[in-house]
């Protein structure tokens, strides 16, 4: 009888693999914040972006061309690309990573995770996509949460946090505008080309700043946690959860994968209390909580780009 119940099984779907692939690249990204912070705290922030991001870049391009994708832009996409790399790519991982020194990963998880709300705020303020109301709504309660949860860190009473909060909400920000402009790049050059290329410039840029910083300290030894570090941001959250993410969008659909999104601070809170020993406060727990609310509450109408993205 088992064995016959095993047989009768029906085989994984390309549907099912792929979403196991996005649950994977999910916790992935969610590790990171945890992963990123052990790093920085250990080694120079300038130097550790630098390397990872563009190693990243050049493994994607490496991965997409050998699996016969296109990595080709005309001159003007080329532009576009390295100018939100070097803002989407470059300033928000040293605003991103810079602030995991005086903040928890924890709460770094949950004030990126409006950016999806900045993203939908800059196309209506270009008047690219008109805001909606469900939208509008799930902002308000998300960053009603982002209040509680800077709050709960130390930001409401002008705290030593403060800069580290603002910092984050700023690379929230630039992360924003770099969705938004590829959004316009994508459905010519596609979404591995525009990740690998973004990554390869915006890191490349950081390369001599790196360099820079490296030699000013005394060019101290990369410790393990930095290397570790390194190699984790670098094949894990920056090339496969990457390749994972995007290639089960045509399988899955883009409104279902970016569902899965919702995982990722929730995800990463419970990381860093495990591994760092970062319990969040009850006020901060409650901002999560309106923040992870505020995300499903958006994403009960059609996502800002969905059409042009198809």
């Amino acid at each position: 009888m088992p064995r016959k119940r095993l047989m009768n099984r029906r085989p994984m779907t390309a549907r099912g693999i792929a979403e196991i692939g996005v649950l994977i690249a999910m916790l992935v990204w969610a590790a990171n914040f945890t992963v990123v912070k052990a790093a920085v705290m250990a080694w120079p922030v300038l130097p550790f972006s630098a390397i990872r991001i563009t190693a990243a870049g050049l493994i994607v391009l490496l991965w997409t061309h050998l699996r016969g994708g296109s990595i080709r832009m005309s001159r003007r996409d080329l532009l576009i690309t390295g100018l939100f790399g070097i803002i989407g790519q470059g300033t928000y991982q040293l605003l991103w990573a810079g602030s995991l020194g005086t903040i928890n990963a924890g709460t770094s998880a949950l004030l990126i995770a409006v950016t999806p709300f900045l993203t939908a705020i800059f196309a209506a303020i270009l008047r690219i996509d008109p805001l909606r109301p469900a939208i509008a709504i799930g902002g308000l309660i998300a960053f009603a949460g982002v209040a509680a949860v800077a709050i709960g860190e130390g930001a409401g009473a002008f705290g030593g946090t403060t800069a580290g909060v603002t910092a984050t909400l700023l690379a929230a920000a630039c992360w924003a505008s770099y969705l938004l402009a590829g959004a316009r790049v994508i459905p010519r050059t596609g979404a591995l080309a525009w990740t690998a290329w973004s990554m390869v410039i915006g890191g490349a840029v950081l390369i001599p700043f790196g360099a820079s910083q490296w030699s000013e300290l005394g060019s101290p030894a990369i410790p393990v946690v930095a290397i570790f570090g390194i190699l984790y941001a670098t094949f894990g959250s920056s090339s496969l959860a990457n390749v994972l993410y995007f290639t089960a969008v045509p399988v899955v659909g883009p409104a279902r994968v970016a569902s899965f999104q919702l995982l990722v601070p929730f995800l990463a809170v419970v990381i860093s209390a495990v591994v760092l020993g970062e319990a969040l406060a009850p006020v901060q727990a409650l901002g999560g909580a309106l923040i992870i609310l505020g995300i499903w509450a958006g994403r009960q109408t059609q996502l800002p780009f969905r059409r042009r993205l198809r």
